[in-house]
């Protein structure tokens, strides 16, 4: 008896190994299903189709930017692959797309065999030379994934990276995988010793199972059968356990990833969603609540983002807060929302036991973990799967803000005063905005016949933290040496309420932007330089939303794109080796690497040298999500850490060039009893200015040629 003629034992067997994997699909479907009901609460089937619709048509914009998105990082796991080790993961998710050819094939044997009487191969309808190729392809990812499994496990439970996790159903899904490797190649490997010369392609084009054929080719045919649909049946039935099991664990992100990373977050980079009660209430429709303060109040995107998680601890890895000892852990926020999903999804959303739950903010999820982030935007610019975590974040913050103010800590509260009353942080008057300029000659916007090139919004560090008004200072002596037409507003300039924000108080930011926008409105302002990343980003990438549209550029921008130019000239200066320091705000959220380095590589007598986390992996200063105005009482203080890493490289300066990283370095210096530099990039340029060279404008530059002349 050989496989071309088996008896129908064999032949039962297979149907029923088929049929049971198919039900074990269904019931592994059947749970996606109700998964994704829960992404709509208590919504019916029609109803949830309809929301479904409605939710893809919102996050439809700019189709081709997602199809593009999407196979480069599905199909081309780029962010993956970026990371140490993350090409096994590469392997692995190739070998499984190519490898479901043969499992299709395996579970197409299963039924026809009853009524064809031989076994079914894809060769029959392809041809022998194309089934060799997809023969010949199959057998060497199987053989890729089972090496990728090995070193992958043996470094998850061996050598236990810091942030991996580690767990029962990691184990499971990692037998799981193996074991369909080896059984397709047990069943490969009998079905070439059995057929010989009667297999419809070359056994040489699968080297692998064929090697495996060796062993069984001077066996008996019927233990060769036998051999041949242990590994058959064992192969299709992990299938159908792995179809039924994912859903549950952790490798639910096989389902999820995909449509997240298809429907990721592509409006502009780290622009938060405005709250959409906020906007009501501006349009005075009555409303009762703010924020999120129960799982089924998130986008429908959000709650997507919790079946994405792939558990690789990226996001922990870089985050500031978390490496330093603080509650919060970003892929604990994730998954403690899925499981309050769960929880509430199983139970019915509008059933007594599901109201009886705690809430999701400041219950599931801790004050304390929400208050200790950032929104530095390590965890979103690291995840694989463009999980939001920072939205996330403030939708609860945004709750306990604006419903439950008497659970902000009094220096939250005190900062919130402030702005309502003086709008700024500090709370001083508006009077003393433009005390800085003093005996500078700089113009107010208010007073100036002609419009300017740009309005140069200061901020609230500029105009008010003495120190930063130095950065102030130097950033007007250069403008002016290079010769641009620039003024400020001056008492009329109000904070651009960043703060408020990512604080959790959309609607004290929605009134300091409004304000802003109106006074620029009433000067037709149009472009727009700021010293401030915090300032920039708010203005520029969401302002938007609010109706406000404006040209604005970031100071080390204009500085670097100036400086080539050639219409900043600097003089020769002392030799000195300089760290730089990326800000999260110009550097993740903005993606503004380049510009510092080019203005201080420009610099005579500067040696640029980088710390170990610099660029998209650089660490938080610590100020950024409101933390500036707020005490860190758990773990190391962040600034103190990341002035630490800066002085492992030995510097004679610092760098910034953001007035919240200059704050905090400051602070973190003095902690030290440093007596290193701390300057902003364009004080370095400011005290390197050739003022023997002024910049001319091209016809006084003429006028100057032709009077040498003569």
């Amino acid at each position: 008896m050989n496989l071309m003629s088996l008896d129908v034992v064999w032949m039962w067997l297979a149907l029923a190994g088929s049929l049971v994997t198919v039900a074990l699909m269904g019931a592994g479907a059947y749970k996606v299903y109700r998964l994704l009901s829960y992404l709509f609460p208590n919504r019916g089937l029609k109803s949830i189709l309809t929301d479904v619709v409605k939710a893809v048509s919102t996050r439809n914009d700019e189709f081709g930017v997602r199809v593009r998105g999407f196979f480069t990082y599905v199909i081309g796991q780029a962010r993956v692959v970026a990371e140490p080790v993350g090409i096994l993961h590469l392997f692995i998710f190739w070998g499984f797309l190519i490898l479901q050819i043969e499992t299709i094939e395996y579970l197409i044997r299963g039924f026809v065999w009853p009524l064809i009487g031989h076994p079914f191969h894809w060769g029959s309808l392809i041809g022998k030379s194309a089934y060799n190729i997809v023969m010949s392809t199959q057998d060497i990812f199987g053989m890729i994934i089972i090496v990728a499994m090995v070193i992958g496990t043996f470094r998850r439970f061996v050598l236990k990276p810091k942030h991996i996790v580690i767990s029962r159903d990691a184990a499971i899904i990692s037998i799981c995988i193996i074991g369909l490797m080896v059984t397709k190649f047990i069943a490969n490997g009998a079905e070439i010793a059995n057929l010989g010369d009667d297999l419809i392609h070359d056994p040489r084009w699968t080297p692998f199972a064929f090697m495996v054929s060796k062993f069984l080719v001077n066996t008996s045919e019927s233990l060769q059968v036998v051999i041949f649909f242990v590994g058959f049946l064992t192969h299709i039935l992990i299938v159908g356990f792995f179809a039924w099991y994912v859903p549950d664990g952790k490798h639910l992100h096989l389902i999820g990833a995909m449509p997240n990373i298809f429907f990721k977050k592509i409006e502009p980079n780290g622009a938060l969603y405005f709250d959409k009660n906020v906007k009501l209430m501006m349009d005075e429709v009555d409303v009762e609540t703010f924020g999120v303060s129960q799982v089924e109040e998130l986008s429908w995107k959000q709650l997507l983002d919790t079946y994405a998680c792939t558990e690789c601890g990226r996001c922990e890895h870089y985050c500031p807060a978390y490496n330093t000892g603080k509650p919060l852990n970003p892929m604990q926020i994730i998954h403690k929302v899925k499981d309050e999903l769960k929880a509430k999804g199983e139970a019915g959303f509008a059933s007594e036991e599901s109201q009886g739950m705690a809430m999701l903010t400041g219950g599931v999820i801790t004050k304390e973990e929400l208050s200790a982030c950032t929104t530095c935007g390590a965890c979103v610019a690291n995840c694989p799967v463009f999980i939001e975590h920072v939205d996330t974040i403030v939708d609860m913050r945004r709750y306990l803000a604006m419903m439950e103010p008497e659970s902000l800590s009094p220096e939250v509260s005190r900062t919130f005063r402030n702005m309502e009353s003086n709008s700024n942080p500090w709370g001083l008057s508006s009077s003393y905005r433009a005390d800085w300029a003093q005996g500078l000659d700089i113009p107010m916007l208010a007073s100036v016949e002609t419009p300017p090139e740009y309005l140069f919004f200061v901020g609230c560090a500029g105009s008010f933290d003495d120190r930063q008004k130095k950065v102030t200072q130097s950033f007007a002596k250069v403008l002016k040496a290079a010769g641009i037409e620039f003024a400020i507003l001056g008492p009329e300039e109000g904070c651009t309420g960043d703060t408020a924000r990512r604080l959790g108080n959309e609607y004290l930011y929605a009134m300091l932007a409004e304000a802003n926008i109106e006074t620029f409105k009433k000067y037709n302002v149009q472009k727009i330089v700021t010293a401030c990343p915090h300032c920039f980003h708010t203005i520029a990438k969401e302002y938007p939303q609010l109706g406000g549209n404006y040209e604005v550029v970031h100071h080390t921008e204009l500085l670097a794109s100036l400086m080539k130019d050639g219409r900043i000239k600097l003089k020769p200066g002392a030799s000195r080796k300089v760290t730089y320091h990326d800000s999260c705000y110009m550097g993740r959220w903005n993606n503004s690497y380049d510009a510092p380095r080019e203005i201080l590589s420009s610099v005579p007598g500067v040696k640029v040298q980088e710390m170990a986390l610099n660029k998209k992996q650089s660490f938080c200063c610590g100020a950024g999500g409101g933390r500036m105005w707020e005490e860190e009482h758990e773990g190391k203080r962040i600034n103190i850490e990341r002035t630490d890493q800066a002085l492992d490289t030995d510097p004679d300066e610092i760098a910034v060039a953001c007035p919240f990283c200059l704050t905090m370095f400051d602070d973190g210096l003095k902690n030290r009893g440093s007596n290193v530099g701390l300057k902003d990039l364009v004080e370095i340029v400011a005290e390197n200015l050739d003022e023997e060279r002024p910049f001319l404008e091209s016809n006084d530059a003429e006028s100057e040629t032709v009077a040498s002349a003569e």
